[in-house]
């Protein structure tokens, strides 16, 4: 799966590991992963040029899934809502079981996995939720706003893991610094998309970056202020770089 066409949103991009979805409050941002997942229909979207409509229910099952932003949730506990959609794709019990050991090993999900949800944090409820998807391997996994509720590591984790396994995660953010996670963003506006490039063309467009509601985030917006007293020769992406250059 390399390629996604939404007509009518003028979306037509090829699957990189990592795109952050932004734009204005009600710009159809979530929209975006809701038909992905067929929860609002829509007869124009193509992946790898044939329409989704003509894909199999297991493909679409396997390869397409979306955390969307609610805390609602299939189950009561969290080992069993990490078997979920494991079970729905008919995985045998001993691989399902397997992998979620992995996934309290790699996640550090000890404290949790008998828990039940209705008693975890709003960060751990939307780490499950996040998981339980991941847990599947889609190919493609959208993400609406949860990831705002978690921790600088168990973000970096994610990523980690959906490049070890070739995952392409859409995230919808409203969340400045999780722009610096993603190799591209996407900028959503009136429900079409009016500009697609990598992280860095992006942030070095702050016009767009206003246009879509978004402030630049904080450790570019330190190197370009110290840029333009001419204290910084470029627009610096992480903190060391802005630091060992200041300071060389």
């Amino acid at each position: 799966m390399k390629n996604i066409e939404i007509k009518d949103y003028n979306i037509n991009i090829e699957l990189k590991p990592f795109i952050n979805i932004i734009g204005l409050p009600a710009s159809g941002k979530s929209t975006v992963l809701k038909m992905l997942i067929n929860q609002v229909y829509n007869p124009n979207i193509f992946i790898d040029g044939k329409k989704l409509e003509e894909y199999p229910l297991e493909f679409k099952r396997q390869n397409l899934a979306a955390a969307l932003h609610n805390f609602t949730f299939n189950t009561k506990d969290v080992k069993t809502e990490l078997l979920y959609y494991q079970d729905i794709l008919n995985i045998e019990l001993e691989d399902s079981i397997k992998q979620i050991r992995l996934f309290v090993k790699y996640f550090g999900l000890s404290d949790l996995i008998e828990s039940k949800i209705e008693y975890l944090t709003k960060g751990e409820q939307a780490l499950i939720k996040i998981l339980s998807l991941l847990i599947i391997k889609p190919k493609l996994l959208g993400i609406d706003t949860l990831m705002e509720y978690l921790t600088k590591e168990q973000k970096l984790k994610i990523v980690k893991y959906a490049k070890e396994n070739k995952i392409s995660i859409l995230n919808v953010t409203s969340e400045p610094e999780e722009l610096l996670l993603g190799t591209h963003i996407m900028v959503i506006s009136d429900f079409k998309m009016i500009a697609y490039d990598t992280t860095k063309d992006i942030l070095e467009n702050e016009s767009l970056l206003l246009e879509a509601g978004f402030d630049l985030p904080f450790i570019v917006n330190i190197s370009s202020g110290l840029k333009s007293y001419n204290l910084l020769d470029k627009t610096y992406f992480d903190n060391e770089s802005v630091v060992g250059e200041l300071w060389k």
